[in-house]
């Protein structure tokens, strides 16, 4: 999880009051950087989950934890104000499927870090610098872990776009505007190019450094990392105007008539 990153990210949504101290939040494919993340934002209304089982029962206090796999979980639809995860979405089989259950399990909605689909991605692959499957992970976690869905196998680094994420999202709930809010970061792969042990490549890493930041603070899309917030329309006030509450339950709304639509008789 790129730390420093994230955390600007929650500041800047407490700051701007979009969350709050006391909201409810459950964080997914998560762990230690987690914990410690929302412990000193002050943020303790947390439900820290993941598919394996912490060495303790205390070890997140005075955060909860629940075992929970991130593409079926097993609460109700808006346990949560929010629904958090950072760098844990394509480690899954089904990253739509898990931001989706992200999305049904938030109250008012969710905060999701991943990759970023660009053109400078697509280079940094095609010349070795980016990594289409997280072996390193898998190394750095004993050859146990660390891969899809946790396992040993080295899973595909699935990365998003903007255009992605919001279709995504309306496409699962379509009743009404929602807010979109993007931040960009640029984290070069030291780590993995230190791992490997090849200098030159490390040097070349080191030399692009200045260009690329140059290049990404025009350009922020282009950065490879991004934060998507994805904030629900409040219902009944977000409504479109073609769907009404009737009972607790969103329906059509039969006294819209739009000028350009002639009814059947």
């Amino acid at each position: 999880m790129r730390a420093a990153f994230v955390e600007s990210v929650l500041r800047t949504l407490l700051e701007d009051d979009v969350i709050h101290q006391e909201d409810s939040i459950l964080t997914v494919c998560a762990g230690a950087a987690e914990h410690e993340l929302f412990v000193r934002l002050g943020l303790t209304n947390v439900v820290i989950s993941n598919v394996d089982e912490p060495l303790a029962e205390d070890r997140f206090a005075p955060l909860s934890w629940s075992r929970q796999d991130a593409t079926n979980l097993s609460f109700e639809e808006a346990s949560f104000d929010f629904a958090f995860v950072a760098d844990g979405l394509h480690h899954t089989s089904a990253p739509h499927r898990a931001l989706l259950e992200l999305y049904r399990v938030a109250r008012r909605g969710i905060i999701v870090v991943e990759s970023r689909d660009s053109l400078v991605m697509r280079v940094a692959n095609r010349l070795g610098f980016a990594a289409e499957h997280e072996v390193e992970a898998v190394i750095d976690n004993a050859f146990l872990s660390g891969g899809l869905n946790n396992t040993e196998v080295p899973n595909y680094v699935y990365r998003w776009t903007e255009r992605e994420f919001i279709k995504t999202v309306r496409s699962f709930n379509p009743i009404g505007p929602h807010t979109f809010r993007f931040f960009y970061a640029l984290n070069l792969p030291y780590s993995r190019t230190q791992l490997e042990g090849d200098r030159l490549r490390l040097r070349a890493l080191e030399l692009a450094e200045p260009v690329l930041d140059i290049v990404t603070r025009v350009f922020k899309k282009q950065c490879n990392t991004f934060a998507m917030v994805a904030l629900k329309p409040r219902v009944p006030d977000d409504l479109w105007p073609w769907l009404a509450l009737d009972h607790g339950r969103v329906r059509f709304n039969r006294s819209y008539r739009p000028s350009r639509f002639r009814l059947r008789r």
